[in-house]
């Protein structure tokens, strides 16, 4: 596996991990920190996809989908576990992946131009000037 390969799993489990314990363990974060509940599921969820889609584009018609059911089944558990499950924090979760992915790809093309730019900065030097014609 490529080291960007690597990266990504392992923040994308990271991510995922962090997010299933905030969303069906002991409450840590208050209800109302980061403008509310909705907004937290949208940023967590969101979370769990930036680096994909800024390093892995491809590994996006799996992963998000699997994201999006895995926002629904929390919200299944949160009811056993004694937190509240509700249908519009799913949609916020499926808000936040849609976000993440849409500012992932910005930020991944912005990457890549910047990228190409440099990448063609020590051949121009190397060839040095263009002489004039006479």
């Amino acid at each position: 596996m490529m080291r960007t390969s690597t990266l990504t799993v392992a923040v994308t489990l990271l991510t995922l991990l962090a997010v299933t314990y905030l969303t069906i363990g002991p409450r840590v974060v208050p209800g109302n920190a980061l403008s509310g509940d909705k907004v937290q599921h949208a940023l967590g969820f969101g979370a769990i996809l930036l680096p994909a889609a800024i390093l892995k584009r491809r590994w996006l018609r799996s992963l998000a989908p699997a994201v999006a059911i895995f926002g629904g089944i929390v919200e299944l558990v949160q009811i056993q576990v004694g937190r509240d499950g509700e249908l519009t924090d799913w949609a916020a979760d499926i808000i936040g992946i849609a976000l993440a992915v849409g500012i992932g790809c910005v930020l991944r093309s912005i990457m890549l131009k910047y990228k190409g730019r440099r990448s063609l900065a020590p051949h121009a030097r190397r060839l040095g000037p263009v002489p004039d014609e006479p």
